[in-house]
């Protein structure tokens, strides 16, 4: 059987030149195919897309979409896939010693500072080197110098606000072994790309503190996922 593919139109407010791009986008492409499994999607209506540089970022979308015969509410936000990295430091001198890295960050959308693991949406590769990418962007920690691998604390990614946004998170950590001395050069450090309007600022604190410096809900449960996959450090 055929799936039917639904109306894609734009609101006025659109320039006519994204409306390919956004046509096209992959997470927007993803979206639709997720949502024609589950519900009868009658129409999108694109109301505003958010341009990141040259890249087509957020999609705002109002569907015209039924589920078991029930109309459904129809706004999204989609923003697709995103990755988030939890680098826990053991101390060389005192291998008993954990340590995680954080980063703070103003976040409008939350009217405040937000401290929480270095994480971002995956662009055009996977999400293996988003995760990579993510974390050399934010702190300055190169795995290429550490020899260390991320590893996912989840095997499938995670629904953040499932009722805002398609947003799916998969959560990676990556254990570093480093000199306290070198630890220590890492707190404080100014990191991100201005030309993305990131300005971020180190923090690493003890792996047992780790909530009392985030209200950040991935941050939770990656600590959480940590420390059930690794005994040892409970």
């Amino acid at each position: 059987m055929t799936r039917h593919r639904p109306p894609v139109t734009f609101a006025s407010s659109v320039p006519c030149d994204l409306h390919e791009k956004t046509l096209q986008a992959r997470h927007f492409q993803s979206w639709l195919e997720k949502t024609g499994t589950d519900f009868d999607l009658r129409s999108v209506l694109i109301r505003d897309v958010l341009m990141f540089g040259s890249r087509v970022g957020f999609i705002v979308v109002e569907a015209d979409a039924c589920h078991d015969g029930a109309q459904m509410p129809g706004f999204a936000v989609l923003r697709g896939p995103t990755v988030s990295i939890m680098p826990v430091i053991t101390v060389r001198e005192t291998p008993a010693e954990k340590y995680v890295v954080l980063v703070s960050e103003a976040r409008l959308p939350a009217g405040r500072m937000v401290t929480a693991m270095p994480a971002g949406m995956v662009d055009n590769g996977t999400v293996d080197t988003a995760a990579l990418h993510e974390l050399q962007e934010e702190t300055g920690i190169d795995l290429q110098h550490t020899r260390s691998a991320p590893w996912k604390l989840k095997d499938t990614p995670v629904l953040l606000s499932p009722g805002g946004s398609d947003e799916e998170m998969t959560l990676y950590a990556v254990d570093i072994t480093l000199t306290r001395a070198d630890m220590n050069r890492l707190s404080g450090r100014k990191r991100g790309l201005s030309g993305e309007h990131e300005h971020t600022t180190v923090l690493v604190v003890p792996l047992e503190d780790l909530p009392q410096h985030t209200p950040n809900a991935h941050c939770l449960l990656s600590w959480f996922l940590y420390r059930q996959r690794t005994p040892e450090s409970r």
